[in-house]
């Protein structure tokens, strides 16, 4: 029986090389491995997952049909995996639908994403994946300020933490990987 995996991490946890890893595995044995991301993260182009080491990987967005569009691609030439780049941008709808094609299609889906916005609260995506996948990994990276793990991200405007703004802001560069403690110092929030 397939599994949903999701594989979450902070900004900058290595999340976009290893789903452009983990398709290569497949595609590389001969197996068709389907790629996704959602059209709201348009950083590095159109329909594109790029790693920060210049890796890309042209992909597809989710959209509403997507369990009937994996469904009819597996029925012509079968589909060995689907992985899905910023997963916690999905919607509770497209999470049950990636759980359809796990346990309907019998092919595994492995999400990568965030499990946190800036201010410490789950994207609905990540909240619906934690509550259904079958296999959780935690991807790491130590943090921007200290060398203890990183668990949260920080948002810097204009070089200074924020918790303040939109859930979702599009960036890179103005999000860095932190630890607990460096958040709350930072923060004010001791």
């Amino acid at each position: 029986m397939a599994k949903l995996y999701y594989r979450y991490g902070t900004m900058q946890s290595n999340k976009s090389n290893q789903i452009i890893t983990t398709h290569h595995q497949y595609t590389t044995q001969g197996k068709q491995c389907l790629a996704y991301s959602t059209p709201i993260d348009t950083r590095s182009g159109y329909r594109k997952i790029k790693s920060r080491i210049g890796l890309e990987l042209v992909c597809e967005y989710i959209t509403d049909t997507i369990y009937d569009d994996v469904k009819a691609i597996h029925e012509k030439n079968r589909v060995h995996a689907v992985v899905v780049d910023e997963a916690q941008f999905l919607s509770k709808k497209d999470v049950h639908r990636l759980s359809d094609i796990a346990d309907d299609l019998d092919i595994p889906v492995i999400c990568f994403g965030l499990k946190t916005d800036f201010r410490n609260q789950l994207f609905q995506g990540s909240q619906v994946l934690l509550e259904l996948a079958d296999a959780i990994d935690e991807l790491k990276t130590i943090c921007q300020f200290c060398n203890k793990k990183a668990t949260l991200n920080m948002r810097l405007l204009d070089g200074r933490p924020t918790n303040v703004g939109e859930t979702i802001q599009i960036g890179d560069e103005e999000y860095v990987p932190v630890c607990r403690k460096c958040y709350k110092e930072r923060l004010g929030l001791d």
